[in-house]
């Protein structure tokens, strides 16, 4: 049974027995991706996480090849261990997911969908095949799948963390999710995202991020929209006779390095030009008319501001 969290109930609130009662402390994160083929609503209703890669009855990595043996071989590998997953269903739910848990042991659903309704379901030990079954349409899609226990569903207005681009792992089916950790954890203990600058998606980041240049700064103001205006900067704005060009990332220092390299172009003597990002990610050595601003600090001093809170509890769904 799916659990819907409304967008300004205090999660510490949920009752325990509508939190998992399995060990999920060493369990990995991953993300499951559903967003073409037959099906879909199907899965949703019955709270599966599924890959289709070729209509065969098989959960054998060795009856697929490249990305599909990896994918099932994937599968195989969250079934035996486990895992907190985050589900997406994109195709008929754009803006809910499924959060839940795969006990350790699980089978192997092998789904037989024709017209988008689960014709039959065969379980199998993972790694296993079976015949293809007589009576059934040759047409039918066929779904190697894994039951979610404990379901939570979720929104993006409640875990908008979780719905951004920048953070869903792309392309892959099924995946690690090492961005959506912390998140997930706290879905399945029944508590609010964490409170902090990983909580925020990169477009919530740049608001943050001018936020904290307004706090900081009377005289800043917006010149241009924010976020994306041009590919090389996220924030222009200006502060007495300087423009402001800023660059803003949740990334690691590789994307970060990236970045700075783009953002010499804006150096100048009228210009002051920022790179906000985490701490951990701060180069080495930086252009010294480019200025590194941690964004754990950017958090904390929005956080001292009233309107600045206001702001992050809007954000981050704390209000009631």
């Amino acid at each position: 049974m799916k659990l819907s969290i409304g967008l300004f109930v205090i999660w510490n609130s949920i009752s325990k027995d509508m939190l998992s009662e399995i060990d999920t402390t060493s369990l990995p994160t991953i993300f499951a991706r559903h967003k073409l083929g037959s099906g879909v609503q199907s899965l949703w209703d019955s709270e599966q996480i599924a890959i289709n890669w070729g209509d065969t009855p098989s959960a054998n990595p060795d009856d697929y090849q490249d990305r599909g043996a990896t994918e099932i071989g994937k599968l195989n590998d969250v079934a035996s261990g486990g895992a907190i997953v985050g589900a997406a269903y994109r195709s008929v739910h754009k803006n809910k997911m499924l959060v839940g848990v795969i006990p350790p042991g699980s089978e192997i659903n092998i789904l037989f969908i024709h017209e988008d309704d689960i014709l039959r379901s065969e379980s199998v030990e993972p790694g296993s095949s079976i015949e293809y079954p007589e009576g059934l349409p040759k047409e039918c899609t066929v779904h190697k799948a894994v039951q979610v226990k404990d379901c939570v569903t979720v929104t993006r207005q409640e875990q908008p963390l979780l719905f951004d681009n920048g953070v869903r792992p792309p392309f892959w089916s099924i995946c690690d999710w090492d961005g959506g950790e912390d998140q997930l954890r706290a879905i399945i203990r029944g508590e609010l995202p964490p409170y902090d600058v990983g909580s925020l998606t990169t477009d919530q980041l740049e608001i943050v991020c001018e936020e904290y240049l307004r706090i900081v700064d009377d005289s800043y103001h917006r010149t241009a929209g924010i976020g994306g205006t041009t590919s090389d900067v996220d924030i222009i704005g200006a502060s007495g006779d300087d423009l402001v060009w800023a660059q803003v990332t949740q990334g690691g220092t590789e994307k970060v390095e990236r970045k700075i390299e783009k953002l010499g172009d804006y150096t100048d003597e009228e210009a002051r030009v920022i790179m906000f990002a985490p701490a951990s990610s701060r180069p080495a050595t930086m252009d010294e008319n480019i200025t590194f601003i941690p964004v754990e600090g950017v958090f904390e001093t929005v956080n001292l501001n009233e309107t600045g809170t206001l702001l992050l509890s809007r954000l981050l769904g704390r209000m009631d």
